[in-house]
């Protein structure tokens, strides 16, 4: 929490499901993926993406007429299979795809139609007839025999955060606050102070800790002690982390704050008296300009706002909401970003008024939790607890990737419990 350009870890609690558990029955609407967990539409079957973990709703067995190109320019797609390999590797006498269809009979065969194709770079004999392609940074044009540019910075991960497209090639660059690293494509927070590294924040039950990312405790920090702690923020401007103090009942639930200068430890701890009740808050977020506090209330199903005092608070949403989940802010921009995983899960987006309310993503999406923001490139990011991925879409709810799926992002249990965990960098 203590490197404000820095939002890139969300947990809340998940847990993996356990291996003893009996195969899961769908629904006869749903199909049943071979791991004998997850279900999923049967509408999401052979549509050119995995939605199964495994994904075996794409696999040749269940889709066999798909034949989804999913290579990149100047890559060849190995027969019946996903694994794409340079077009240079064609015909070299080395076997790269499984079934050897890379090499064989017709590279001498269609050499000779090589030459009287007029390929502008390159020519490679395949197994349906000699094939144009380009040099590294170029694609073929529409005639399929020269070459035009490739703008890199179309594809998504080429750079970090800036990218500017040049004839042949590229340039990644950084803005202010971060330094680009060897590999001339990342880039990474600067440490002001110098001695100052990044700091990860971990509440559960029992208190709230601070530990460096690669997992060594920060020395001058003791944890502060807390019962049971469903939600957190960090306040870059006044460097204090805010928490919800779960008590046993309505009116001992309360909202606390401490400071954190200097990583010193945890000091001027406070309460602050919020009007409305925050023993139903799942997630919270504070909004860095003004102070103002944000809160996800899963059982109400609203998501409600509090001045710094806590004495005014109002209701920003309530409506089409059926279980709200996650909240995230974007202050400059005046956005606020949240999940929703009732009758209709969804990703959604609206002002810090609560007004001019767009849905970014409702399809494909079933248990929404965790959502995070990259404030530089304007990117959303979120977890599906159900379909076990991290995806993400810009502010518009486009381009839409997904960044991890599987076993790694596990399935959450909907009760809450003392293995219940908030984290922040």
């Amino acid at each position: 929490c203590l490197n404000p350009p820095v939002l890139g870890l969300f947990a809340q609690g998940w847990s993996l499901r356990p291996s003893y558990l009996a195969p899961k029955t769908c629904s006869p609407k749903q199909f049943a993926c071979k791991d004998q967990i997850t279900c999923i539409s049967k509408g999401w079957r052979c549509d050119g993406e995995k939605d199964c973990p495994d994904g075996s709703d794409e696999s040749p067995d269940i889709c066999p007429q798909s034949k989804v190109l999913r290579c990149q320019p100047n890559e060849h797609n190995c027969l019946g299979t996903e694994l794409c390999i340079p077009m240079s590797k064609l015909c070299n006498g080395v076997q790269d795809c499984f079934d050897g269809s890379d090499e064989g009979s017709h590279c001498r065969e269609f050499l000779a139609n090589c030459s009287a194709l007029g390929c502008q770079h390159h020519c490679v004999p395949t197994l349906v007839g000699p094939i144009c392609y380009c040099n590294s940074s170029f694609q073929l044009a529409e005639d399929r025999k020269s070459c035009k540019d490739l703008d890199e910075c179309t594809i998504y991960g080429t750079c970090s955060q800036t990218c500017t497209n040049t004839e042949g090639s590229y340039t990644c660059s950084c803005v202010e606050g971060y330094l680009l690293q060897p590999d001339n494509r990342s880039c990474k927070a600067k440490n002001e102070p110098v001695d100052r590294p990044p700091v990860l924040l971990i509440a559960n039950s029992q208190n709230i800790l601070a530990t460096y990312l690669s997992g060594g405790p920060v020395p001058n920090i003791t944890p502060t002690s807390t019962k049971q702690t469903t939600a957190m923020d960090f306040n870059y401007i006044e460097d204090t982390v805010c928490w919800v103090h779960v008590g046993d009942s309505a009116s001992q639930t309360i909202l606390k704050c401490a400071k954190i200068p200097n990583l010193k430890g945890f000091v001027e701890e406070r309460s602050i008296n919020i009007s409305l009740s925050l023993h139903h808050v799942e997630q919270m977020a504070i909004d860095w300009l003004t102070g103002n506090f944000y809160f996800v209330d899963d059982i109400d199903d609203r998501i409600f706002v509090c001045n710094r005092n806590g004495d005014t608070c109002v209701t920003l949403l309530d409506l089409e909401l059926y279980n709200p989940k996650g909240i995230a802010l974007d202050p400059a921009m005046g956005k606020v970003f949240f999940t929703d995983y009732g009758q209709i899960p969804k990703v959604e987006r609206c002002d810090m008024d609560g007004q001019n309310r767009t849905k970014l993503v409702d399809s494909k999406i079933v248990f929404p939790h965790g959502i995070t923001l990259d404030l530089v490139s304007r990117l959303v990011y979120w977890a599906d607890a159900y379909l076990d991925y991290i995806e993400v879409v810009d502010y518009e709810g486009k381009n839409r990737h997904t960044i991890i799926q599987g076993i790694l992002v596990s399935e959450r249990q909907p009760e809450r419990g003392p293995w219940r965990s908030e984290l922040c960098m």
